[in-house]
């Protein structure tokens, strides 16, 4: 383009030297084809400096796509997704959808100053060539990374799976532990369960707890003696049990040895066990009969 116009001014002076009368309206022909050759060359040289400015715009782009990606493939690397939140996750995603969208909006961009650059010259060309493949290689490499974090991401449903499987897993335990537990309980209550009953002879009998064999014998337990109303008592807590009378006298079944009857500080019989297992052996009914 220089060159042409240097050309054109050369010509200009030519014709100034071969002919006055003629030169006079050619050279102003010449001067407005000179001015409009100028307006064309500033203007396609504002349009490259453009052009060119836009190149190394979209070029410091990609220099942070590089780095963009470099930081997502180490978040997606190794285990460490498993160890996230999901919201971390999500801003990963979201990250990732970002830079995707950069490097399809930088290829429209350069689609476009290829379009509106008709003249395009070998270095252009080359540039342009160079950023269309940077860009697919980093379009690559997104798809990369989309296709570990999906990975990741199946591996983390899966883990989240198997803790709520374990987790369900130690519920049921926990629950048949509790149930064992309360079984265990229940059934060591009933293996150290005893009863008793103390009450004078009306009272006795009225209950059905006692009857007779003859007019002269003395009162035994009733065969119906279990449907009174006894009190319950652990054997392995209850050492004494307080009469609240000067008179009593067991008629159920336990060895003499095993027990005593002795009067308590306000002169009232207590009876005392002494040996808890000869005690119950026999029955886990005791009735006392006072007064």
């Amino acid at each position: 383009m220089k060159k042409f116009v240097f050309l054109v001014i050369g010509l200009v002076g030519l014709f100034f030297i071969n002919g006055c009368v003629e030169s006079s309206q050619k050279y102003k022909n010449l001067l407005a084809t000179v001015d409009t050759l100028k307006a064309v060359n500033a203007s396609q040289t504002a349009e490259m400096e453009s052009l060119f400015a836009d190149l190394n715009d979209i070029s410091a782009g990609m220099q942070s796509i590089r780095e963009a990606e470099h930081l997502l493939a180490l978040e997606t690397s190794g285990d460490v997704p498993s160890a996230k939140s999901k919201k971390q996750v999500e801003a990963l995603k979201s990250d990732i959808r970002a830079v995707s969208e950069a490097i399809n909006g930088y290829k429209e961009q350069v689609a476009l100053l290829e379009k509106k650059n008709k003249r395009q010259s070998a270095e252009f060309k080359k540039l342009i060539a160079g950023l269309n493949e940077e860009l697919e290689q980093r379009s690559q490499k997104i798809n990369e990374i989309v296709a570990q974090l999906a990975e990741k991401d199946k591996q983390l449903a899966a883990k989240i799976r198997e803790i709520a499987d374990l987790n369900q897993n130690v519920a049921q335990l926990n629950k048949e532990s509790a149930s064992q537990k309360s079984t265990i309980a229940e059934q060591d209550q009933t293996i150290h369960e005893a009863n008793y009953l103390v009450g004078t002879r009306k009272a006795l009998k009225e209950a059905k707890v006692i009857s007779r064999q003859g007019l002269f014998c003395p009162p035994i337990v009733s065969s119906q003696a279990q449907d009174a109303d006894f009190k319950s008592i652990d054997v392995r807590q209850t050492k004494a049990i307080a009469l609240e009378s000067k008179k009593a006298k067991v008629l159920s079944v336990h060895p003499s040895d095993s027990y005593t009857l002795e009067p308590g500080e306000d002169g009232m019989l207590v009876l005392k066990i002494q040996d808890e297992n000869a005690f119950w052996k026999q029955t886990k009914y005791l009735v006392v009969m006072i007064g």
